[in-house]
């Protein structure tokens, strides 16, 4: 059911690159959030997935929060490999019928990521922009004023904003996104886990008239 919101999601982000001129590879992307649970690894996922899906090139998705353990549970079976390891051996050879995602976690070698981050960035991302993929997803930690997220905000292409509807306060909100803005221009918001309160008849009824 939510395939097609990480399509529609896939496509405005490829408009807005497409928009802009942002013709260089790979595009760096992260994705963040407000509090415990808004949402970010599924949508980080979900995204990840689409874009592997156009036939367009490779796709690296990269767990930045708990580990592979994470990472495995919501990536459909992928084999979460070492970021290092992934970088100096190139994306693995493509099988017959799977698609062209592929998920790396960044902290299982016994590092402690708040503390080597973003120096650890900055070793990174000139390997990244030499490796064959087309889009880095990055899955990264909730954004707070203590966090490391704010600064690895700095180091993408793009950054959304996992919001969780009805959970975080508009003020929350408003101090996650000046964080962010700091860093980085091009920040988008997903207002994550909405309800709608209307029967789904009356609903489909009222957006045909409008």
């Amino acid at each position: 059911a939510l395939h097609s919101y990480y399509e529609a999601l896939r496509d405005r982000l490829i408009g807005f690159f497409e928009g802009r001129g942002m013709t260089h590879k790979p595009k760096l992307i992260g994705l963040t959030g407000i509090g415990v649970t808004p949402g970010t690894t599924t949508m980080a996922a979900g995204l990840a997935g689409t874009l592997s899906q156009t036939g367009e090139g490779n796709v690296l998705l990269v767990d930045m929060t708990l580990g592979s353990e994470s990472a495995q549970q919501f990536y459909q079976g992928k084999n979460v490999t070492n970021l290092d390891q992934l970088l100096l051996n190139g994306p693995p050879t493509e099988k017959k019928n799977e698609g062209k995602l592929v998920v790396a976690a960044e902290g299982t070698n016994g590092f402690k990521l708040p503390k080597i981050l973003p120096n650890r960035f900055n070793e990174l991302v000139p390997k990244l922009k030499t490796s064959e993929f087309d889009y880095v997803i990055f899955d990264m930690p909730a954004v707070s004023p203590i966090s490391v997220t704010p600064r690895l905000a700095s180091f993408m292409d793009a950054v959304f904003l996992v919001i969780e509807s009805e959970k975080a306060s508009k003020d929350v909100v408003k101090r996650a996104t000046e964080l962010l803005l700091k860093t980085n221009d091009n920040i988008g918001a997903i207002l994550n886990k909405t309800k709608s309160y209307v029967p789904q008849r009356l609903q489909e009824e009222y957006l045909g008239d409008l």
